[in-house]
């Protein structure tokens, strides 16, 4: 089974280091946002992600309950803070039609309640049950 690994990816150029071996190559990357990379050198297969994000993200893992303007509630699991915005993703089976991109929603934490003091929030993109939101200006 192939491992998987998070690359950064500058001016759309990727310095893969096989985690096996160790061999590093240089690679042009089209706009994906995965891809499976065969080591040159060893032969073994890595399950790429590729961040192209300015900033590193905090990884997170916690539940949060989301409210949408309308009133209706869902519990949602924390992935991922940067200072630019917030990743969620909703539990499967649920619904995403309570939100769509650009609608507006708030977040509570009760297990950290200093964690999101700005707790208003815009859906930038969807995919899969994964929302990315960045915050919603006052």
């Amino acid at each position: 089974m192939a491992k998987t690994k998070e690359f950064k990816i500058e001016n759309r150029r990727l310095l893969f280091k096989c985690p096996s071996c160790g061999a590093r190559k240089t690679s042009i990357i089209p706009d994906i946002r995965r891809k499976s990379i065969r080591c040159h050198q060893c032969g073994e297969l890595t399950n790429c992600l590729f961040n192209r994000r300015p900033e590193p993200r905090e990884i997170y893992s916690g539940k949060l309950m989301l409210k949408t303007r309308d009133g209706r509630k869902v519990e949602v699991t924390l992935r991922d803070i940067s200072s630019r915005g917030i990743g969620l993703e909703l539990p499967s089976g649920k619904s995403l039609k309570m939100l769509t991109v650009g609608s507006e929603f708030s977040l509570t934490c009760n297990w950290n309640p200093k964690l999101l003091p700005d707790a208003r929030y815009i859906v930038r993109n969807i995919h899969g049950l994964r929302i990315g939101a960045e915050k919603a200006k006052r």
